[in-house]
């Protein structure tokens, strides 16, 4: 039951960080948040459930590593310009609250999607108000 509780709670939080991302028509929305932070839970949650000398730790970091290459799919270059970065560090730190879900660590997985949103917000913001190439809002 706890497994099912984990899954159900990466699958929401995930949405929730993909909800956001989709608002501001970011590249990676819901469905892939969601996934991406479901499945870095069941990766987790197999060692954990799974044979005996299997490591959640050693599982973590091959979804670190797996979700690293996701993340530089998302990366392309308009000329000098990276794009993507953005969406690709969201995804990185998506897998991060899969993961803590999945070790059971739910007030922490929930602080992270939380942190993880409020930094996406904020810095949306602040990225739009100070930095854009458009004139100054009045």
């Amino acid at each position: 039951m706890q497994a099912l509780v984990a899954l159900v709670l990466a699958l929401v939080l995930g949405a929730a960080i993909g909800f956001e991302r989709q608002l501001h028509n970011q590249p990676s929305g819901m469905h892939t948040n969601a996934l991406v932070c479901m499945g870095s839970a069941a990766y987790v949650l197999v060692a954990l459930l799974g044979i005996q000398d299997s490591s959640p730790t050693r599982v973590a970091a091959q979804v670190v590593s797996g979700v690293g290459f996701i993340c530089a799919g998302v990366i392309w270059h308009e000329g000098a310009t990276p794009r993507g970065l953005s969406t690709a560090a969201t995804i990185w730190c998506t897998a991060a609250v899969g993961v803590l879900a999945g070790l059971n660590f739910s007030l922490m997985a929930i602080v992270a999607a939380a942190l993880l949103l409020g930094a996406n917000i904020a810095l949306h913001w602040i990225d739009h108000r100070y930095f854009d190439d458009a004139p100054p809002k009045n």
